[in-house]
């Protein structure tokens, strides 16, 4: 599988759209690495996690096809995670698809070219979200399944994903985490997860992982808000070694992170992997 990072940044992005702190300030001047979209990911251009306001603006710089995407799984729906505009754009009158172009030019329509069908996965609180936005459209060549923690979904093009609950603030069972399996590989995407509760790590410790990819909101400050901070990331490591859950070669990268306690790209990393974690960043690839 191989995963590539459409954003890296958390909910106020990297630099804060409103803010000029020294964090922010040097990622403006500096550029590169150190400039963090609102976190989301993509599978083999097949499995898109998350869809964030800025996945298809990045997604083009990088040379991403996101049309053939078939599933969408969905952490939890704040904005920054779930950016319902952008599903709204699948919208077409399919009968007209077959038109020459020069025909079709007079018909409008958001696209020209036909989609598969995408499945998007999320728990009971994304569908509520959907479902008061998308759901029951047959012009946007979608369906819904809500997910549940710990029942496996065999998602199309033979991807076996399980959801994992995380501790987001809010009602229980409003962030999930996940596990993705294909042909003998496993990842672990675990965004906006807070720390996990005793029931999730005992799911967690059943798989044996060859990419981790961790939220690190907070950094170097403390535990906040349902966020997972530096500290935590480096205990869910030690989690994972003791209990036999990493498979050779297996690293942990982390994203989803905020300017004002994760310092920018250019100093943080060092800081990052003397603790044994890297840093993603927009753009990266990592591939097991």
């Amino acid at each position: 599988m191989k995963l590539t990072f459409l954003g890296t940044g958390a909910g106020e992005g990297y630099p804060g759209l409103w803010c000029r702190c020294p964090h922010c300030d040097y990622a403006r001047r500096h550029g590169g690495k150190n400039l963090r979209a609102n976190s989301c990911a993509v599978i083999d251009e097949r499995v898109l996690l998350d869809v964030g306001p800025a996945c298809f603006d990045n997604a083009a710089r990088f040379g991403v096809d996101l049309t053939g995407v078939t599933s969408l799984l969905v952490t939890h729906p704040h904005e920054d995670h779930l950016y319902l505009p952008h599903l709204l754009w699948r919208r077409t009158d399919e009968a007209n698809l077959a038109l020459p172009y020069r025909e079709k030019l007079s018909c409008g329509g958001p696209r020209f070219t036909p989609l598969p069908m995408l499945t998007v996965y999320g728990n009971a609180y994304t569908m509520k979200a959907l479902a008061a936005s998308v759901d029951g459209d047959e012009q946007l060549r979608m369906r819904m399944e809500e997910i549940h923690e710990g029942v496996s979904v065999e998602a199309e093009g033979g991807y076996r994903v399980t959801p994992v609950r995380g501790n987001h603030g809010g009602p229980k069972g409003f962030s999930h985490s996940y596990v993705i399996k294909k042909d003998g590989k496993t990842i672990l995407y675990a965004l906006d997860t807070g720390t996990f509760d005793d029931d999730m790590l005992e799911l967690l410790k059943r798989f044996r992982y060859n990419l981790i990819v961790m939220e690190g909101t907070t950094g170097l400050n403390e535990q906040y808000g349902g966020h997972m901070c530096l500290e935590n990331n480096k205990k869910m490591l030690a989690f994972f070694r003791e209990n036999g859950c990493l498979a050779e070669g297996c690293e942990m990268y982390l994203t989803h992170m905020s300017p004002h306690w994760c310092p920018p790209h250019d100093w943080y990393e060092a800081i990052a992997q003397a603790e044994g974690v890297k840093l993603a960043y927009d753009g990266f690839t990592v591939e097991v």
